[in-house]
């Protein structure tokens, strides 16, 4: 898969901790940080594009793609991001929120308030991850979204490709932290763990491009059986 689009993937990893810092940064800098997170967007999309295309046309197939199909991929990815980064600044906003609403008082009824909240906005975006998740691929292979069809389209479980979001989103948010610890503070144990959760959130990437990909490619290949 990496082979597909190697400069697409070089570019995403190197600008992956700038992108993530991107809403911290401040003065002539951000300038330099924002550019970066257009670069590292314009990556991820490209090396999904190309990625989607391999795994459900076969390794023979042009991967160059372009036109349409690439734009609707594109567009598509960044609502997922967008979607995605508002849920992980609600989940680090709520805690003080709901602490300061119920008097300050970190009881029980806190955390049960405090989890019960969290469940009604993870549990629902993952469940319509699971669900239009496969419209990429689908934008990519066959440059339209196919939302009527994607809740039909899934041949496999649901929960394994949404553990995988939810993995693939908190790894990120993780990584955020950390590299927020290491521009405050140089420290080896903070860029220790900036390096593994930004690892982790790559790979994450590539496997849930795959599980994407794979799940469409086996959708099509039982529409064309029946």
């Amino acid at each position: 898969m990496v082979a597909a689009a190697p400069w697409s993937f070089g570019l995403f990893v190197l600008s992956l901790p700038f992108a993530l810092l991107v809403s911290r940064s401040f003065g002539s800098i951000q300038y330099a940080f924002l550019v970066l997170a257009l670069v590292n967007m314009i990556a991820l999309a490209r090396m999904t594009f190309a990625w989607h295309r391999v795994i459900v046309l076969g390794d023979a197939v042009d991967t160059g793609g372009g036109g349409n199909a690439e734009a609707k991929h594109l567009a598509l990815l960044m609502l997922f991001i967008i979607v995605a980064a508002a849920v992980l600044r609600a989940t680090a906003d709520m805690p003080i929120m709901i602490y300061f609403a119920m008097g300050g008082v970190g009881d029980t009824r806190f955390f049960v308030t405090l989890f019960g909240i969290l469940a009604v906005l993870w549990v629902p975006m993952l469940y319509a991850g699971s669900i239009y998740a496969l419209s990429l691929p689908r934008a990519a292979v066959a440059g339209e979204y196919g939302f009527r069809e994607a809740r039909a389209a899934m041949p496999f479980k649901r929960w394994p490709l949404a553990a995988a979001l939810f993995a693939l989103i908190l790894s990120a948010g993780l990584a955020k932290v950390m590299m927020l610890n290491v521009a405050n503070r140089l420290k080896v144990s903070d860029i220790a763990y900036g390096v593994l959760f930004l690892a982790f959130t790559i790979i994450m990437t590539l496997v849930v491009t795959a599980m994407c990909a794979v799940a469409y490619r086996e959708s099509t290949r039982g529409v064309k059986a029946a």
